[in-house]
């Protein structure tokens, strides 16, 4: 039994088969603190790379991760973080292969969408290294699971919400970090497809890329309204809302904003009216649901009941906080 359901040494398939359908039928779980003292001479680490620099959205990732990252300590599990600049590609590299350098038998990540990106990751697996896309998402890797909001229906909430908040005929700047991004990609083509077919009147002057930069953001959204005015609404789909933000405000410019992440400016911000709502992803279990799938991997060998672990996509307004 303890070989069957541990894949410790040769065991006969049909009788692994049979021990594994009865423990689970017997709701069997292994008991943690025990394989942990049979393998205590063993140290797991887990790596988490984020593309945090100059993101707000990533300091509530980083408290679930350190969160089920303390309650790992007593089961030999170390958990490294390392940030990494909004879409360099290139440095995303650089921390895979130093967290593989360091030993780490399984990795979360918010993967760039990039063909080398997807190339190293699907290496990394083949290896044996288990890998979490935390947060974004890319085609063509077999992650362990994807854990983080689902974009195409958020971007499918802000548009039900721009259409009750704004004129029939609105005009809209919608602001994403960059259209290189799958779930970027995806929050847009959700947001175009309600526009479509419940809200056809309603208009996109244009979409923006902030890179997630709160410099870019602010220029661009300078930029823009500075030439068109007239613009009723400004969506903020991803990082850098901010500086966008006091763009709008330094022109005075009378129109509606929506946004997302609930980030100590953004909470400012729908506190003073500033912003119409915020949609929120829960970004803390987002990282804190990562390190706990990985973790249940290398520790008990359970993998994920679901491949997909969808958050949930809260709308905030004033009285919400």
């Amino acid at each position: 039994v303890d070989r069957a359901l541990n894949g410790r040494g040769r065991v006969n398939p049909k009788t692994k088969n049979r021990i594994c359908q009865l423990a689970e039928s017997m709701g069997y779980e292994p008991d943690l603190a025990a394989k942990t003292l049979a393998s205590k001479s063993k140290v797991f680490k887990i790596g988490c790379i984020l593309n945090s620099t100059g993101n707000l959205f990533f300091e509530d990732v980083e408290k679930g991760i350190h969160a089920a990252a303390s309650e790992l300590n007593a089961f030999n599990v170390k958990v490294i973080t390392k940030a990494v600049e909004q879409l360099n590609i290139p440095c995303q590299l650089q921390m895979i292969d130093s967290l593989v350098s360091e030993g780490v038998q399984a990795i979360a990540i918010t993967p760039l969408n990039d063909p080398e990106i997807a190339r190293r990751l699907n290496e990394l697996i083949a290896d044996g290294i288990a890998v979490v896309a935390l947060t974004a998402d890319i085609a063509d890797v077999d992650y362990l699971s994807y854990v983080g909001c689902n974009h195409t229906k958020s971007g499918k909430i802000t548009a039900n919400i721009a259409g009750l908040i704004s004129a029939p005929d609105a005009n809209v700047l919608f602001v994403l970090g960059s259209k290189g991004l799958l779930g970027h990609n995806q929050r847009l083509s959700g947001f175009k497809t309600v526009l479509s077919e419940n809200y056809s009147h309603m208009k996109i002057l244009d979409v923006i890329e902030s890179q997630d930069d709160e410099f870019i953001s602010y220029n661009k959204v300078h930029n823009f309204l500075s030439e068109h005015p007239d613009v009723d609404l400004v969506v903020f789909a991803a990082g850098g809302s901010t500086g966008g933000i006091r763009a709008v405000q330094d022109l005075h410019y009378p129109c509606k904003i929506i946004s997302f992440d609930l980030t100590r400016h953004n909470k400012q911000y729908l506190e003073q009216g500033v912003i119409s709502c915020v949609l929120c992803q829960e970004p803390y279990t987002q990282g804190y649901q990562a390190v706990k799938i990985l973790s249940n991997y290398l520790l008990l060998g359970k993998e994920p009941e679901k491949k997909r672990y969808y958050t949930k996509t809260e709308i905030l307004v004033r009285n919400s906080l």
